[in-house]
Order: C-alpha cells, then sequence, then structure tokens
C-alpha cells in the first residue's frame, strides 16, 4: 500500500510539473525575453521579494516568482488552487493560455511548421486540454 501511495505521489508530481512547464512554454514562445522578467528588490529589511514584471501568467495566477508555483505545484495543488488561493479566477488562466496557444498555433501556420489539419485538430482540442491541465487532470492521473 506503501508503494501504491508513493508512485501516485510521483505521477501527480509529475502531472502538476507539466502543468508549470506548459504555462512557463507559451509565456517564453510568445513573449521571449518578456515572459520570465521579474526583479528582485530590496526590502528594508534586507530580504530580497521577488515581484513579477511584465509576465501576464504569473499576474494572471497572483503567483511572484515561477519558483513559488513550481513549488506548490510539486507540492499537489493545481493551478487552479493557486489561483484560488491568490484570489483570482482559474477561468482566467484558462483563457490566458488558450489565447497565447491559438496565437502560437496560429504563428506555425503561417510559417509553414504545421499543415491546415494539424493545425484545426490541435485548435479544437485545446480548449479541453488546457482546462484539465489547469485543474490538475492529467491522463496519467488515476
Amino acid at each position: 500500500m506503501k508503494r501504491t501511495t508513493i508512485n501516485h505521489r510521483a505521477r501527480k508530481g509529475k502531472g502538476m510539473i507539466s502543468t508549470l512547464l506548459l504555462g512557463i512554454a507559451i509565456s517564453s514562445l510568445l513573449l521571449g525575453d518578456q515572459a520570465n522578467a521579474q526583479a528582485a528588490v530590496k526590502t528594508s529589511t534586507g530580504s530580497a521579494v521577488v515581484r513579477q514584471q511584465q509576465d501576464p501568467f504569473l499576474s494572471t495566477l497572483g503567483a511572484d516568482s515561477d519558483e513559488d508555483v513550481y513549488d506548490e505545484l510539486y507540492e499537489g495543488s493545481s493551478l487552479a488552487d493557486t489561483a484560488r488561493r491568490n484570489n483570482k479566477s482559474p477561468q482566467a488562466i484558462i483563457d490566458l493560455q488558450v489565447a497565447q496557444m491559438n496565437d502560437l498555433l496560429t504563428q506555425r501556420l503561417i510559417d509553414g511548421s504545421i499543415t491546415p489539419d494539424t493545425y484545426r485538430a490541435q485548435k479544437e482540442e485545446l480548449t479541453e486540454l488546457i482546462t484539465k491541465s489547469v485543474y490538475g487532470q492529467h491522463p496519467y492521473n488515476l
């Protein structure tokens, strides 16, 4: 029984990490160097506070840094959990990621790196895929 619990946690951790990577990849591909721009600001006590700058993924999620999101996902939270905890809407994360992926797919079609059939097929399943990802529902989660 203990081994099953450990294996389930490992699978869940991998699913959560893939969710984070999806969000970061979308931001990085669409926004380049601006995507993960962050500034460390010294407070009066000298501790570093990481503040989001120009990263729509972190801003929409209400998170301060990629590392914070990674830690929460690794511990079993979904992006939806994180958004709610930060008084943000999970639907806003879904809308953002769908819009970003639609832009990316359109650019890939224009560039000729995907066919029109591939474009239509991927676009058709995009919202469902991202929604499941935001809520932590992955095919390998039991």
